[in-house]
């Protein structure tokens, strides 16, 4: 993160999380509520703890947002250009706010989201972005303004008065039935239909299971794979990039440029290139 592109407050800061190594936190925890939203380049991935201690990694890209309590076990890293805006707020200033939100009622605990649709959010983001392009720092009143806002929205859409109750999820042999059969139709068309006959489930109960367990939807999950596919492909073979595409089981070489470039902030050709380097070196 680079202090300079952060705007701050006693209530409030703003930045863009910025470019980092494999192994690096690019955003490293801090004590406050962290609001993630990634602009139409950014991809970021949230390493994190469920409330049973397992560990999980979630991948945020436009137009989902991210929710972190400010005392989360949460590490988030990213690789290449990242332009995801971060919204933090002081704790004691969002309780404080989403009390009197709530006519003074105690709020109930923020819940982490790590993958969230909210367009209220998003337009929120934007207006932040642009009163920061304007060349002028505006006023800390402003920023409290806003931070307002964002505890108010907060308390109310991401609490819960109770500990939601874990779902069961799939059982471990069947992840790995899922994950075995992906592997091994990387290169064609995979339907949610299928992984879930091959586990003997409803594609409905499916994706919600899998994405329990796994902790990203079925199509998620699955160009994730694509794109790992992909980037063994890249460093470790001198296949044409169209038949890496055709490989990794992207329709056309201009698709599979596309989202290679969204999920690791790399072309396929620039990210073969610096995996030379980087083998030789």
């Amino acid at each position: 993160m680079n202090p300079a592109a952060w705007a701050a407050t006693v209530a409030i800061s703003v930045g863009f999380v910025a470019a980092a190594d494999d192994d690096e936190e690019c955003m490293p925890r801090r004590n406050a509520v962290e609001i993630l939203v990634p602009g139409e380049c950014g991809a970021i991935s949230a390493v994190y703890r469920t409330d049973d201690g397992i560990e999980r990694k979630a991948f945020l890209c436009a137009p989902m947002i991210a929710v972190i309590p400010h005392d989360a076990e949460c590490s988030v890293r990213c690789r290449g250009p990242a332009d995801t805006l971060v919204v933090r707020i002081a704790p004691d200033f969002y309780a404080a706010h989403a009390q009197a939100a709530l006519n003074g009622a105690m709020p109930q605990p923020l819940r982490a989201r790590y993958a969230s649709l909210d367009p209220f959010v998003r337009s929120l983001a934007s207006e932040l972005q642009e009163e920061m392009g304007q060349g002028r720092a505006p006023a800390d009143a402003y920023f409290n303004a806003m931070a307002e806002v964002f505890a108010v929205h907060l308390a109310r859409h991401y609490t819960t008065a109770a500990p939601a109750a874990a779902l069961p999820g799939l059982a471990l042999h069947k992840v790995k039935v899922v994950q075995s059969f992906v592997r091994e139709h990387i290169a064609e068309t995979i339907h949610v239909d299928e992984l879930a006959a091959a586990v003997h489930m409803s594609p409905f109960h499916f994706a919600r299971m899998f994405k329990q367990s796994v902790g990203q939807t079925p199509h998620l999950y699955i160009v994730l794979q694509r794109v790992e596919t992909a980037k063994g492909l890249l460093r470790n073979s001198d296949v044409p990039l169209i038949e890496v595409a055709a490989q990794a089981g992207f329709r056309t070489q201009g698709h599979f440029t596309g989202v290679f470039h969204r999920f690791t902030g790399y072309t396929p050709r620039i990210f073969r290139l610096s995996s030379r380097t980087a083998q030789a070196a």
